[in-house]
């Protein structure tokens, strides 16, 4: 793959920051860049990062996955309405409300991140709001898009690859665009272990949670190709529309 982009976007306090474009897809084609963006919490970035969104990168659209209890929504809100670019929140957790205390024990069990990811997916309303992200991804009015939730590693991370394999992308590329994250996960845990709003359950997450390892992702791909027969039967048993995958194809393939 012959890189004519940059794909690591250097913002000053917007962390875990890429583009998706570039990665070769099904017939031969190209997923196309400076359509996608993912990232961590964007909401403490400067007045350099917020002109780079707005006249380099000329931002339309962010879809914000992370909880209402993680960021000060309003914040962010405002930062993109005085911006002009439109907000989603798409928070990416199950509805359930005892599915956090489950993933904790889940961590007494496994050192493999993608068996939470796999146990996340696995439940309708997070299918519901996997499809709802995607749907505005398809629109190519909304495009440039920008996705993150709070690390840049979990549910974007999720997200990218779902995108990237209905895309028809390799999962040796999907794994490799998921370990970019892994060289600024010290950072962003020690951002957010120190900050004054973080609970003492995510501050005494164990180890591996921090990272971003090729077995996490890859073990997540094969459980979507093994459970589901992969991203495209995940939407089906969802009841996502049958022309989505169409529609994506259309608007981030060139």
């Amino acid at each position: 793959m012959e890189q004519e982009h940059q794909r690591v976007m250097a913002f000053e306090n917007i962390q875990n920051c890429r583009d998706l474009g570039g990665y070769t897809a099904k017939g031969g084609r190209t997923v196309a860049w400076r359509r996608l963006y993912r990232g961590a919490d964007p909401t403490e970035m400067s007045a350099r990062d917020m002109e780079i969104l707005k006249s380099d990168i000329k931002l339309k659209t962010v879809i914000d996955l992370s909880s209402p209890d993680e960021v000060k929504k309003t914040k962010e809100i405002r930062l993109f309405e005085d911006a002009g670019v439109e907000y989603f929140h798409v928070p990416f957790r199950p509805d359930e409300s005892n599915y956090y205390q489950k993933e904790l024990k889940l961590y007494q069990k496994t050192l493999n991140m993608g068996y939470f990811y796999l146990g996340r997916i696995g439940h309708e309303s997070f299918g519901c709001k996997l499809i709802q992200a995607l749907e505005i991804i398809a629109a190519p009015q909304n495009h440039p898009v920008f996705f993150h939730c709070g690390a840049g590693k979990d549910r974007t991370g999720v997200l990218a690859a779902v995108v990237l394999k209905l895309l028809g992308v390799s999962d040796a590329d999907v794994v490799g665009d998921y370990l970019f994250t892994d060289a600024v996960m010290a950072e962003i845990r020690d951002k957010v272990v120190s900050h004054p709003a973080t609970t003492d359950e995510v501050k005494n997450l164990p180890d591996f949670h921090w990272w971003a390892k090729p077995e996490y992702m890859q073990t997540f791909l094969d459980g979507l190709k093994n459970e589901y027969g992969g991203a495209a039967g995940y939407l089906k048993k969802y009841g996502a529309d049958k022309t989505l995958v169409k529609r994506l194809v259309k608007a981030l393939l060139v």
